[in-house]
């Protein structure tokens, strides 16, 4: 803000910078072994193996008993084998990104609520601290962890931090900030999940289509999220939003503990 009315456009034009590097990571990026086999395409599924130096044996077995693909229609993913786990992932990933993004968008607007003013730099550092921290932690978790269990867990942490937002709002600073520091450390370690639990919710052959819905439908809650942030925070007031948010993360957390299926080392069919 103080580098002058331009300062946005540098701001928005900075983000191009990771998009550059990851098209250019991104050359060379063989296609999955499983859907090269699923198109027929063993000898280049083969190819990719020996060239990232995979289980050429297990390779060799999961050839002889390959089945050929099979036609699959969209609308399997609504019905009866595999409706919950649709509906599952669209929810546990919409209760996570819907607080997230509309926080963490009007972030300053946030930190003022809970007495941390606009030139506060030490407090804006130490939430980009816990951010990078949450994240390296969350690879650590989902390595060591079950992923139905650190999807409850994560979503019991965010609600305990966020709730007192909500019921108390004119709580001290020296109380909501350190709580909020650990809404973020876990924010940013449980959205490691978003990457690694909605591939596992779907066999390969609907893989892509489940994938692809439940990521399109958490950038609509994303967006429906940031849109109405800053609305509700003029319209009802602070601590109502927050305990909206809350809420949010408890329908998450009722949702996994209903239908969370456990994915960790299971056989990617």
């Amino acid at each position: 803000m103080s580098l002058g009315g331009e300062s946005w456009r540098w701001l928005l034009a900075s983000s191009s910078i990771p998009a550059i590097a990851v098209v250019l990571l991104r050359i060379g990026v063989p296609e999955s072994p499983r859907w090269l086999l699923s198109q027929g395409r063993v000898d280049q599924a083969r190819a990719v193996v020996e060239r990232l130096r995979g289980n050429v044996e297990a390779f060799e077995d999961l050839v002889r008993n390959h089945v050929s693909a099979r036609r699959v229609r969209y609308r399997e993913l609504f019905g009866k084998k595999y409706w919950r786990n649709t509906a599952f992932g669209t929810i546990f990933y919409n209760a996570q990104v819907v607080p997230y993004f509309a926080i963490y968008t009007f972030l300053p607007l946030v930190l003022l609520k809970m007495g941390v003013g606009e030139e506060d730099t030490t407090s804006d550092g130490l939430l980009n601290l816990f951010l990078l921290a949450g994240s390296l932690g969350g690879l650590w978790l989902v390595a060591k962890m079950s992923r139905r269990g650190l999807t409850i867990w994560s979503f019991v942490f965010l609600i305990a931090t966020m709730a007192p937002m909500a019921i108390w709002p004119d709580a001290p600073t020296a109380l909501l900030f350190p709580l909020f520091l650990v809404f973020t450390f876990t924010m940013s370690a449980a959205v490691n999940l978003d990457q690694v639990y909605p591939p596992e919710l779907f066999p390969t052959d609907l893989r892509s289509s489940g994938v692809g819905l439940l990521n399109g439908l958490s950038r609509v809650g994303s967006a429906i999220g940031t849109f109405l942030l800053p609305l509700a925070l003029d319209g009802i007031g602070f601590s109502p939003t927050m305990l909206i948010l809350t809420l949010v993360l408890v329908g998450g957390l009722v949702v996994s503990l209903l239908w969370a299926p456990e994915t960790k080392n299971s056989t990617m069919d």
